[in-house]
Protein backbone atom coordinates (compact mmCIF):
# COMPACT_ATOMS: atom_id res chain seq x y z
CA UNK A 1 0.00 0.00 0.00
CA UNK A 2 3.11 2.71 0.91
CA UNK A 3 3.98 1.63 -2.70
CA UNK A 4 0.85 2.80 -4.31
CA UNK A 5 1.35 6.26 -2.13
CA UNK A 6 4.32 6.68 -3.53
CA UNK A 7 3.32 6.24 -7.02
CA UNK A 8 0.57 8.52 -6.34
CA UNK A 9 2.67 11.41 -5.11
CA UNK A 10 5.44 10.80 -7.40
CA UNK A 11 2.76 10.95 -10.64
CA UNK A 12 1.21 14.18 -8.81
CA UNK A 13 5.02 16.32 -8.74
CA UNK A 14 5.16 14.92 -12.22
CA UNK A 15 1.93 16.88 -13.03
CA UNK A 16 3.16 19.68 -11.50
CA UNK A 17 5.92 20.04 -14.17
CA UNK A 18 3.54 20.95 -16.91
CA UNK A 19 2.48 24.52 -14.81
CA UNK A 20 2.99 27.28 -16.71
CA UNK A 21 5.08 29.10 -13.94
CA UNK A 22 8.07 26.44 -12.02
CA UNK A 23 7.02 25.56 -8.79
CA UNK A 24 9.23 27.38 -6.41
CA UNK A 25 9.93 25.59 -2.71
CA UNK A 26 9.80 28.16 0.18
CA UNK A 27 12.22 26.13 1.88
CA UNK A 28 10.26 26.32 5.19
CA UNK A 29 9.93 23.12 7.05
CA UNK A 30 7.12 22.23 10.00
CA UNK A 31 7.87 19.17 12.35
CA UNK A 32 5.30 18.24 14.98
CA UNK A 33 4.44 15.37 17.46
CA UNK A 34 2.39 14.61 20.07
CA UNK A 35 2.21 11.88 22.79
CA UNK A 36 -0.93 10.51 24.59
CA UNK A 37 -0.66 8.01 27.37
CA UNK A 38 -5.04 6.77 28.25
CA UNK A 39 -5.48 4.59 31.22
CA UNK A 40 -9.16 2.64 31.03
CA UNK A 41 -10.53 0.75 33.70
CA UNK A 42 -14.13 -0.93 33.21
CA UNK A 43 -15.92 -4.01 35.47
CA UNK A 44 -16.68 -6.02 33.61
CA UNK A 45 -14.98 -5.27 30.53
CA UNK A 46 -17.15 -4.21 27.72
CA UNK A 47 -20.15 -4.47 29.80
CA UNK A 48 -20.54 -8.15 28.44
CA UNK A 49 -22.08 -10.62 30.95
CA UNK A 50 -20.02 -12.81 32.99
CA UNK A 51 -17.02 -11.02 32.09
CA UNK A 52 -13.93 -10.14 34.56
CA UNK A 53 -12.78 -6.78 35.23
CA UNK A 54 -9.77 -5.61 32.98
CA UNK A 55 -7.63 -2.24 32.60
CA UNK A 56 -5.41 -1.37 29.94
CA UNK A 57 -2.96 1.53 29.55
CA UNK A 58 -2.43 2.62 26.10
CA UNK A 59 -0.10 5.17 24.31
CA UNK A 60 -0.16 7.00 21.30
CA UNK A 61 2.53 8.84 19.32
CA UNK A 62 2.36 10.46 16.14
CA UNK A 63 5.52 12.83 14.27
CA UNK A 64 4.48 15.10 11.67
CA UNK A 65 5.83 17.10 8.83
CA UNK A 66 4.32 19.43 6.46
CA UNK A 67 5.80 21.55 3.83
CA UNK A 68 4.39 23.95 1.04
CA UNK A 69 6.09 23.49 -2.36
CA UNK A 70 4.52 26.60 -3.31
CA UNK A 71 1.98 29.01 -2.98
CA UNK A 72 -0.26 26.39 -4.52
CA UNK A 73 0.93 22.99 -3.42
CA UNK A 74 0.89 22.06 0.13
CA UNK A 75 2.49 18.39 1.48
CA UNK A 76 2.34 16.74 4.73
CA UNK A 77 3.04 13.24 6.37
CA UNK A 78 2.28 11.56 9.18
CA UNK A 79 3.50 8.67 11.09
CA UNK A 80 2.02 6.80 14.65
CA UNK A 81 3.04 4.63 16.52
CA UNK A 82 0.28 2.93 18.81
CA UNK A 83 0.60 0.09 21.85
CA UNK A 84 -0.41 -0.75 24.79
CA UNK A 85 2.08 -0.82 28.33
CA UNK A 86 -0.33 -3.45 29.81
CA UNK A 87 0.25 -6.87 27.43
CA UNK A 88 -2.92 -6.46 24.47
CA UNK A 89 -0.66 -5.48 21.36
CA UNK A 90 -2.30 -8.40 20.02
CA UNK A 91 -5.57 -6.31 20.17
CA UNK A 92 -5.98 -4.58 16.41
CA UNK A 93 -7.87 -1.95 17.67
CA UNK A 94 -5.61 -0.98 20.15
CA UNK A 95 -2.23 -1.38 18.52
CA UNK A 96 -0.56 -1.10 15.22
CA UNK A 97 2.16 -3.30 16.09
CA UNK A 98 4.43 -0.99 14.37
CA UNK A 99 4.83 2.55 12.99
CA UNK A 100 2.21 3.04 10.11
CA UNK A 101 1.95 6.05 7.87
CA UNK A 102 -1.24 7.62 8.52
CA UNK A 103 -1.28 10.34 6.51
CA UNK A 104 0.83 10.78 3.12
CA UNK A 105 -1.16 14.24 1.46
CA UNK A 106 -0.81 16.27 -0.99
CA UNK A 107 -3.27 19.59 -1.67
CA UNK A 108 -3.67 21.43 -4.63
CA UNK A 109 -5.48 24.75 -3.18
CA UNK A 110 -6.49 25.63 -6.96
CA UNK A 111 -6.37 23.49 -9.77
CA UNK A 112 -6.71 25.72 -12.53
CA UNK A 113 -3.08 27.37 -11.62
CA UNK A 114 -1.39 23.83 -12.40
CA UNK A 115 -1.74 24.49 -16.50
CA UNK A 116 -3.78 27.23 -19.23
CA UNK A 117 -5.86 24.52 -20.03
CA UNK A 118 -7.36 23.62 -16.57
CA UNK A 119 -8.71 27.45 -16.59
CA UNK A 120 -12.17 25.43 -16.33
CA UNK A 121 -11.39 24.05 -12.78
CA UNK A 122 -10.95 27.62 -11.11
CA UNK A 123 -12.04 27.47 -7.45
CA UNK A 124 -11.58 23.51 -7.56
CA UNK A 125 -9.25 22.64 -5.01
CA UNK A 126 -7.95 18.54 -4.66
CA UNK A 127 -6.54 16.36 -2.29
CA UNK A 128 -4.82 13.37 -3.18
CA UNK A 129 -2.98 10.76 -0.80
CA UNK A 130 -3.46 9.49 2.67
CA UNK A 131 -5.44 11.42 5.15
CA UNK A 132 -8.23 10.65 8.02
CA UNK A 133 -11.93 10.21 6.86
CA UNK A 134 -13.66 13.44 6.91
CA UNK A 135 -16.42 14.46 9.32
CA UNK A 136 -19.50 16.34 8.80
CA UNK A 137 -22.62 17.47 10.54
CA UNK A 138 -22.94 15.94 14.27
CA UNK A 139 -19.96 13.46 13.07
CA UNK A 140 -22.55 10.32 13.67
CA UNK A 141 -22.58 9.37 10.47
CA UNK A 142 -19.50 10.26 8.54
CA UNK A 143 -16.65 11.17 10.84
CA UNK A 144 -12.92 10.74 11.86
CA UNK A 145 -13.20 10.24 15.59
CA UNK A 146 -10.02 10.78 17.51
CA UNK A 147 -10.56 8.38 20.32
CA UNK A 148 -9.65 5.67 19.48
CA UNK A 149 -5.56 4.33 20.55
CA UNK A 150 -5.07 3.98 16.61
CA UNK A 151 -6.40 7.46 16.15
CA UNK A 152 -8.37 8.85 13.42
CA UNK A 153 -10.06 6.46 10.92
CA UNK A 154 -7.88 6.91 7.45
CA UNK A 155 -8.25 5.88 3.96
CA UNK A 156 -6.37 6.50 0.74
CA UNK A 157 -7.89 8.42 -2.05
CA UNK A 158 -9.11 12.31 -3.21
CA UNK A 159 -11.00 14.77 -1.97
CA UNK A 160 -12.41 17.08 -4.72
CA UNK A 161 -13.85 20.40 -2.78
CA UNK A 162 -15.33 23.88 -4.49
CA UNK A 163 -17.17 26.87 -2.78
CA UNK A 164 -20.38 28.55 -5.01
CA UNK A 165 -22.09 32.06 -4.66
CA UNK A 166 -18.91 33.48 -2.43
CA UNK A 167 -19.42 30.54 0.07
CA UNK A 168 -22.72 29.72 0.10
CA UNK A 169 -22.55 26.39 -0.95
CA UNK A 170 -19.71 23.86 -0.20
CA UNK A 171 -19.04 20.76 -2.22
CA UNK A 172 -17.32 18.28 -1.26
CA UNK A 173 -16.68 14.88 -3.21
CA UNK A 174 -14.86 12.06 -2.04
CA UNK A 175 -13.57 8.79 -3.65
CA UNK A 176 -11.66 6.57 -0.37
CA UNK A 177 -10.41 3.04 -0.21
CA UNK A 178 -10.69 1.79 3.09
CA UNK A 179 -9.13 -1.52 2.10
CA UNK A 180 -7.65 -2.82 -1.09
CA UNK A 181 -6.54 -6.52 -1.83
CA UNK A 182 -3.56 -6.10 -4.37
CA UNK A 183 -3.79 -9.20 -6.13
CA UNK A 184 -7.43 -8.38 -6.50
CA UNK A 185 -8.82 -7.34 -9.94
CA UNK A 186 -10.26 -3.38 -10.81
CA UNK A 187 -13.08 -2.59 -8.50
CA UNK A 188 -12.26 -4.93 -5.38
CA UNK A 189 -11.42 -4.20 -2.32
CA UNK A 190 -13.51 -1.66 0.38
CA UNK A 191 -14.69 1.48 -1.03
CA UNK A 192 -16.44 4.47 -0.26
CA UNK A 193 -17.85 7.40 -2.57
CA UNK A 194 -19.24 10.63 -0.98
CA UNK A 195 -20.69 14.11 -2.10
CA UNK A 196 -21.42 16.22 0.75
CA UNK A 197 -23.44 19.71 -0.38
CA UNK A 198 -23.76 22.26 2.52
CA UNK A 199 -26.02 25.74 1.94
CA UNK A 200 -25.51 28.24 4.34
CA UNK A 201 -28.42 30.55 2.03
CA UNK A 202 -31.63 29.00 3.47
CA UNK A 203 -34.22 30.94 5.59
CA UNK A 204 -33.88 30.47 9.10
CA UNK A 205 -31.24 27.30 8.86
CA UNK A 206 -28.42 25.96 7.89
CA UNK A 207 -28.66 22.89 5.81
CA UNK A 208 -26.79 19.84 4.51
CA UNK A 209 -27.21 17.37 1.79
CA UNK A 210 -25.36 14.09 1.16
CA UNK A 211 -24.75 11.03 -0.07
CA UNK A 212 -22.50 8.08 0.57
CA UNK A 213 -21.91 4.57 -1.25
CA UNK A 214 -19.87 2.16 0.60
CA UNK A 215 -18.88 -1.19 -1.04
CA UNK A 216 -17.55 -3.74 1.01
CA UNK A 217 -15.69 -6.68 -0.31
CA UNK A 218 -12.71 -7.48 2.39
CA UNK A 219 -15.08 -7.00 5.19
CA UNK A 220 -17.01 -9.51 4.29
CA UNK A 221 -14.42 -11.89 3.19
CA UNK A 222 -12.56 -11.54 6.79
CA UNK A 223 -16.53 -11.29 8.88
CA UNK A 224 -17.16 -14.63 7.36
CA UNK A 225 -14.03 -15.96 7.91
CA UNK A 226 -14.01 -15.51 11.21
CA UNK A 227 -17.50 -17.20 11.51
CA UNK A 228 -16.19 -20.74 9.41
CA UNK A 229 -18.14 -19.52 5.88
CA UNK A 230 -16.88 -19.20 2.48
CA UNK A 231 -16.38 -15.98 0.45
CA UNK A 232 -19.75 -14.36 0.62
CA UNK A 233 -18.38 -11.73 -2.35
CA UNK A 234 -19.19 -7.58 -2.25
CA UNK A 235 -21.91 -5.87 -1.19
CA UNK A 236 -22.77 -1.97 -1.32
CA UNK A 237 -25.11 0.05 1.05
CA UNK A 238 -26.44 3.71 0.31
CA UNK A 239 -26.40 5.99 2.64
CA UNK A 240 -28.62 9.38 1.96
CA UNK A 241 -30.09 12.26 3.96
CA UNK A 242 -30.10 15.59 5.22
CA UNK A 243 -29.14 17.45 8.70
CA UNK A 244 -30.56 20.95 9.25
CA UNK A 245 -29.32 23.71 12.21
CA UNK A 246 -30.86 26.42 13.26
CA UNK A 247 -29.17 29.75 12.18
CA UNK A 248 -26.97 30.57 15.05
CA UNK A 249 -28.71 34.02 16.75
CA UNK A 250 -32.59 33.51 15.29
CA UNK A 251 -33.34 32.41 18.56
CA UNK A 252 -31.11 33.85 21.31
CA UNK A 253 -29.24 31.43 23.31
CA UNK A 254 -30.96 28.11 21.32
CA UNK A 255 -29.94 26.05 19.01
CA UNK A 256 -31.93 23.59 17.69
CA UNK A 257 -30.25 20.71 14.70
CA UNK A 258 -32.05 17.82 13.04
CA UNK A 259 -30.87 14.97 11.31
CA UNK A 260 -31.96 11.95 9.65
CA UNK A 261 -30.72 9.55 7.03
CA UNK A 262 -31.64 6.44 5.01
CA UNK A 263 -29.49 3.35 4.57
CA UNK A 264 -30.63 0.58 1.79
CA UNK A 265 -28.79 -1.63 -0.90
CA UNK A 266 -27.57 -5.14 0.84
CA UNK A 267 -24.88 -6.17 3.08
CA UNK A 268 -23.41 -9.55 4.37
CA UNK A 269 -25.00 -11.41 7.72
CA UNK A 270 -22.25 -13.80 9.10
CA UNK A 271 -25.91 -15.45 11.31
CA UNK A 272 -27.73 -16.30 8.52
CA UNK A 273 -24.36 -16.45 5.83
CA UNK A 274 -25.98 -14.39 2.93
CA UNK A 275 -26.01 -11.25 1.49
CA UNK A 276 -29.24 -9.81 2.57
CA UNK A 277 -31.44 -6.49 1.26
CA UNK A 278 -30.87 -3.43 3.40
CA UNK A 279 -33.28 -1.11 4.69
CA UNK A 280 -32.50 1.32 8.44
CA UNK A 281 -32.84 4.38 8.97
CA UNK A 282 -31.11 7.08 11.67
CA UNK A 283 -33.13 10.22 13.06
CA UNK A 284 -31.56 12.87 16.12
CA UNK A 285 -32.49 15.61 16.96
CA UNK A 286 -30.76 17.56 19.51
CA UNK A 287 -31.73 21.52 21.48
CA UNK A 288 -29.34 23.09 23.43
CA UNK A 289 -29.34 26.51 25.71
CA UNK A 290 -26.99 28.79 26.77
CA UNK A 291 -27.90 30.02 30.45
CA UNK A 292 -25.87 32.97 31.17
CA UNK A 293 -24.06 33.25 34.47
CA UNK A 294 -26.01 34.49 37.28
CA UNK A 295 -25.10 35.94 40.88
CA UNK A 296 -25.53 32.52 42.19
CA UNK A 297 -24.49 30.12 39.31
CA UNK A 298 -21.61 30.36 36.40
CA UNK A 299 -22.89 29.96 33.04
CA UNK A 300 -24.43 26.98 32.16
CA UNK A 301 -24.43 24.72 28.34
CA UNK A 302 -27.55 22.70 28.19
CA UNK A 303 -28.43 20.33 25.75
CA UNK A 304 -31.30 17.92 25.59
CA UNK A 305 -31.95 14.97 22.56
CA UNK A 306 -33.08 11.99 21.21
CA UNK A 307 -31.63 9.80 18.59
CA UNK A 308 -33.06 6.23 17.30
CA UNK A 309 -31.06 3.94 15.13
CA UNK A 310 -33.23 1.44 13.36
CA UNK A 311 -34.69 -0.84 10.98
CA UNK A 312 -37.71 1.05 8.49
CA UNK A 313 -39.88 -2.31 9.71
CA UNK A 314 -40.85 -2.19 5.99
CA UNK A 315 -39.98 -3.93 2.88
CA UNK A 316 -36.91 -5.71 4.95
CA UNK A 317 -35.86 -8.79 4.36
CA UNK A 318 -33.56 -9.60 6.86
CA UNK A 319 -31.12 -6.46 7.68
CA UNK A 320 -32.83 -3.04 9.34
CA UNK A 321 -29.32 -2.65 11.36
CA UNK A 322 -28.01 1.62 10.80
CA UNK A 323 -24.01 1.88 11.02
CA UNK A 324 -21.61 3.85 9.63
CA UNK A 325 -18.75 2.13 7.59
CA UNK A 326 -16.69 3.77 10.34
CA UNK A 327 -18.44 2.97 13.76
CA UNK A 328 -19.56 4.84 16.11
CA UNK A 329 -17.95 7.34 17.21
CA UNK A 330 -16.94 7.63 20.54
CA UNK A 331 -19.40 8.81 23.45
CA UNK A 332 -22.56 8.68 21.39
CA UNK A 333 -24.27 6.32 23.93
CA UNK A 334 -22.30 7.10 26.77
CA UNK A 335 -19.03 7.24 27.08
CA UNK A 336 -18.07 3.59 27.92
CA UNK A 337 -19.00 3.27 24.62
CA UNK A 338 -21.43 -0.70 25.46
CA UNK A 339 -24.49 0.31 23.09
CA UNK A 340 -23.90 0.11 19.44
CA UNK A 341 -25.03 2.95 17.00
CA UNK A 342 -27.66 0.63 15.84
CA UNK A 343 -31.38 -0.45 16.78
CA UNK A 344 -31.02 2.09 19.50
CA UNK A 345 -33.30 4.54 21.10
CA UNK A 346 -31.14 7.03 23.03
CA UNK A 347 -32.65 9.70 25.29
CA UNK A 348 -30.21 12.23 26.51
CA UNK A 349 -29.70 15.01 28.82
CA UNK A 350 -26.44 16.99 29.99
CA UNK A 351 -25.12 20.21 31.03
CA UNK A 352 -21.72 21.83 31.19
CA UNK A 353 -20.10 24.31 33.34
CA UNK A 354 -16.72 26.15 33.94
CA UNK A 355 -15.45 25.35 37.15
CA UNK A 356 -11.97 26.10 38.87
CA UNK A 357 -10.27 26.24 35.37
CA UNK A 358 -11.97 23.11 34.77
CA UNK A 359 -14.48 21.89 32.14
CA UNK A 360 -17.25 19.52 33.59
CA UNK A 361 -19.67 17.82 31.87
CA UNK A 362 -22.82 16.22 33.27
CA UNK A 363 -24.85 13.59 31.22
CA UNK A 364 -27.48 11.07 30.95
CA UNK A 365 -28.76 8.47 28.57
CA UNK A 366 -31.38 6.24 28.43
CA UNK A 367 -31.38 3.61 26.03
CA UNK A 368 -33.14 1.07 24.67
CA UNK A 369 -33.67 -1.26 22.12
CA UNK A 370 -35.56 -0.04 18.83
CA UNK A 371 -37.71 -2.77 19.00
CA UNK A 372 -37.43 -4.30 22.46
CA UNK A 373 -36.82 -4.00 25.83
CA UNK A 374 -35.36 -0.90 27.97
CA UNK A 375 -31.12 -1.66 28.51
CA UNK A 376 -30.36 0.41 30.79
CA UNK A 377 -29.55 4.12 31.87
CA UNK A 378 -25.87 5.58 31.83
CA UNK A 379 -24.41 8.95 33.60
CA UNK A 380 -21.31 9.99 32.85
CA UNK A 381 -19.27 12.80 34.38
CA UNK A 382 -16.37 13.92 32.72
CA UNK A 383 -13.61 16.92 33.69
CA UNK A 384 -10.99 18.57 31.54
CA UNK A 385 -8.33 20.65 32.63
CA UNK A 386 -6.26 22.60 30.13
CA UNK A 387 -2.06 23.01 30.75
CA UNK A 388 -1.49 25.79 32.96
CA UNK A 389 1.79 26.80 34.23
CA UNK A 390 -0.35 26.57 38.11
CA UNK A 391 -1.88 22.84 37.47
CA UNK A 392 0.27 20.12 38.20
CA UNK A 393 3.47 22.43 37.56
CA UNK A 394 2.58 22.91 33.97
CA UNK A 395 3.59 19.67 33.06
CA UNK A 396 0.04 18.21 31.22
CA UNK A 397 -3.24 18.65 30.56
CA UNK A 398 -5.82 16.38 32.13
CA UNK A 399 -9.04 14.72 31.10
CA UNK A 400 -11.05 12.39 33.73
CA UNK A 401 -14.27 10.42 32.93
CA UNK A 402 -16.16 8.06 34.75
CA UNK A 403 -19.69 6.60 33.46
CA UNK A 404 -21.46 4.12 35.48
CA UNK A 405 -23.69 1.99 33.64
CA UNK A 406 -27.28 0.09 35.22
CA UNK A 407 -28.56 -2.68 33.10
CA UNK A 408 -32.31 -3.27 32.89
CA UNK A 409 -31.56 -6.39 30.97
CA UNK A 410 -30.01 -9.60 30.90
CA UNK A 411 -27.39 -9.30 28.32
CA UNK A 412 -25.72 -6.91 29.64
CA UNK A 413 -24.06 -6.28 32.95
CA UNK A 414 -24.16 -2.99 35.14
CA UNK A 415 -21.01 -1.46 34.12
CA UNK A 416 -18.27 1.08 35.84
CA UNK A 417 -16.31 2.45 33.59
CA UNK A 418 -13.36 5.21 34.24
CA UNK A 419 -10.94 6.68 32.25
CA UNK A 420 -7.90 9.28 32.48
CA UNK A 421 -6.16 10.52 29.77
CA UNK A 422 -2.97 13.28 29.30
CA UNK A 423 -1.64 14.53 26.12
CA UNK A 424 1.53 16.56 24.63
CA UNK A 425 2.41 18.35 21.70
CA UNK A 426 5.83 18.81 20.90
Amino acid sequence: MIRNLVTIVASVLALLTLCVEPVQADGHLEIGADLRLQWEYSSPWDGLAATAGDTVTMMRTRIAVATAFSDNLDFSMGITDARTLSGHNSDALIATGDLSVRELYLQVADLSAINEHLEFLSGWSLGLGRSAVPTYDSGRIIHSDDWSNLGPAIADGYHLNSDFLDGAIDLDIHFLTLAKDPTGGAGSGDHFYGAHLAVDSLPFVDGSFFYWKYTADLANQAEAAAGGNADPGSSGEDTYGYCFSLKEGLISRVGIDVEYALQDGNRYDVGDDAIEKLDSLYYSIEATYDQPASDDFGALDWRAGRILATGTSSGATGQETFRSPFGAPHGTHGIADLVATSNVQDTYIGATMELMETEVDLSLHMLAADQGEDWGQELDLVLRRQQQPDFLGGLMPLEVGLGKFSSDHSTLDSTTFFYVQSSWDF
